[in-house]
């Protein structure tokens, strides 16, 4: 995840940090990744179990991450860990930047079903030194780190998964131009050219849906919003990508299912991003939490709506215990 960390260090990065790690991550000269996830602790980030115990002039590391993209090759990681086990767990976690060296080590590279590339394997700290210097943010301050990296990397996520579900719709379209059943081509038939229409209308849908979060986004001025919004993209698009690969292999049958055709790595690396970058059930609690909030909090509209029906005076009709 270089642009991620690279996004930690631009927003809360002081001017050292910056020289030091985002000019060569921008160069192209280094390359970062996100500890984030452990072991005991996928979707539940503030359950994180990493120690950071400070010592003068340096803190020192202790424990596991899980499933981190580029713990094979990557040169430095931003760590999230626990730096005050007596607060509450928002209160309590300090991210650092953890240069590769003696005690930080990739023990396990996982075999993916998908998205192979990138040398996800989990992360050893074994009593590692790292400069005081090195933390980003303030001590115990994290949590609005992780909060604003959930958005660059949800929306990457969310952007991503169109492309994806667009590669796989196109090599399929081309396919039932050319391959004819019954002496037609196959795009003849309903029950392939339908599946094209719902695919095409969910894609447009999605993209639609990400234009229209990234605009809030960088509006800036409603950070509640934001949030559901991108919940919205991320879930939206990332199954709308998963539904449309799936109906892309449909229509070309068994040989979508072989690797003369990329459809099938596409259909494996889509499963990925709906459980990546927090999973679609945890954008389901953000995006009701949000809205609840927004309708519950919010004044009164010019028009009550409750009141448009005849009989919307019946108080005594509206019994709520």
């Amino acid at each position: 995840m270089p642009s991620i960390v690279a996004e930690a260090l631009n927003v809360f990065g002081t001017a050292p940090q910056k020289e030091r790690w985002l000019a060569p991550i921008i160069a192209g000269r280094k390359v970062a990744a996100e500890a984030l996830t452990e072991p005991r602790g996928g979707s539940d980030f503030f359950g994180t179990t990493t120690q950071a115990r400070r010592e003068g002039d340096h803190y020192v590391l202790r424990g596991q991450k899980r499933f981190i993209v580029g713990a094979a090759k990557c040169d430095f990681f931003l760590v999230y860990a626990r730096t005050d086990p007596n607060s509450p767990p928002h209160k309590s976690i300090s991210a650092f930047i953890v240069e590769r060296g003696p005690g930080v080590g990739a023990e396990y590279l996982y075999d993916l079903l998908g998205t192979r590339g990138g040398g996800t394997g989990r992360l050893v700290l074994r009593d590692v030194p790292v400069p005081a210097k090195n933390l980003i943010g303030s001590e115990n301050g994290a949590a609005e780190i992780f909060y604003r990296m959930m958005i660059p990397e949800r929306m990457t996520s969310a952007a991503g998964a169109i492309g994806m579900g667009r590669a796989g719709l196109q090599i399929a379209t081309r396919y039932s131009d050319q391959r004819k059943a019954f002496g037609e081509k196959i795009r003849r038939f309903e029950a392939v050219s339908f599946k094209i229409a719902d695919s095409i209308t969910m894609l447009d849908a999605a993209r639609g849906l990400v234009y229209a979060a990234a605009r809030c986004v960088d509006a800036g001025d409603n950070p509640n919003r934001s949030r559901r919004m991108v919940s919205e993209a991320k879930k939206f698009a990332t199954e709308t990508a998963w539904q449309v690969i799936n109906n892309s292999m449909q229509i070309m049958g068994g040989i979508g299912y072989t690797n003369i055709y990329p459809i099938e790595r596409l259909l494996r690396d889509a499963r990925l991003i709906v459980i990546w970058t927090g999973t679609n059930e945890v954008m389901d609690l953000i995006i009701q939490h949000e809205y609840y909030n927004e309708v519950l909090t919010s004044s009164q509209e010019s028009w009550d709506l409750e009141t448009d029906a005849p009989e919307a005076k019946r108080a005594e009709e509206k019994v709520y215990d």
